[in-house]
């Protein structure tokens, strides 16, 4: 007897596919609301555009901006400099559909691999995962000039704006951190995996 309680994987990754749905819809969601306030006021200023920063937070929001900057810019160039931006350019993952990458991704995220599942494929996924590492660090500049933005602004139109982006990223970093932590975890569970 199956307890009512269990969940089974596709119960599973429908409530992720819905978490997913539902922050891939805030950013337009919040669009839309503010837009209908801006017709709402009839198209006036209502001051939530204009910002007159302090000089501290326009210092401040210069300084945040610029080393945002500096660490997309090195994230880039170490990047560039070590062939991470195109390790997996010629990755037999690319002629694959979206469905079939997705699948290959959950068995390793769940470090299940399938019987019948060409294992060089499973290694090749579990790669990528822990190669994209770096790009927590460019999405953490992003984040940075974000904050910046927010400051330079000084205005409650790009207060809302910023906190929005500023979760996206670090939603983005989290995926990609964990996305990475899972690789390693299946590759170092499946050694054998490569010589199959």
């Amino acid at each position: 007897m199956v307890d009512a309680a269990e969940t089974t994987p596709d119960q599973g990754d429908r409530r992720h596919r819905r978490g997913r749905l539902i922050l891939a819809l805030a950013l337009p969601i919040a669009v839309v609301v503010a837009l209908a306030v801006g017709v709402a006021t009839g198209g006036q200023n209502s001051g939530i555009f204009d910002g007159d920063p302090p000089a501290w937070a326009s210092n401040l929001g210069r300084i945040l901006i610029l080393l945002g900057v500096v660490v997309e810019v090195a994230a880039v160039v170490w990047a560039v400099r070590t062939g991470r931006h195109r390790a997996s350019r010629r990755s037999p993952l690319l002629t694959m559909s979206w469905s079939q990458r997705r699948r290959l991704q959950r068995q390793v995220r769940r470090g299940t691999p399938e019987f019948d599942e060409d294992p060089t494929l499973l290694v090749e996924t579990a790669r990528q995962a822990v190669g994209q590492r770096w790009l927590a660090v460019l999405i953490a500049g992003l984040a940075v000039v974000s904050v910046g933005q927010v400051f330079l602004g000084f205005a409650s139109f790009h207060a809302v704006v910023g906190v929005v982006l500023v979760v996206v990223w670090v939603v983005l970093i989290v995926l990609v951190l964990r996305g990475a932590r899972q690789g390693e975890a299946f590759l170092r569970a499946n050694p054998d995996l490569g010589g199959r």
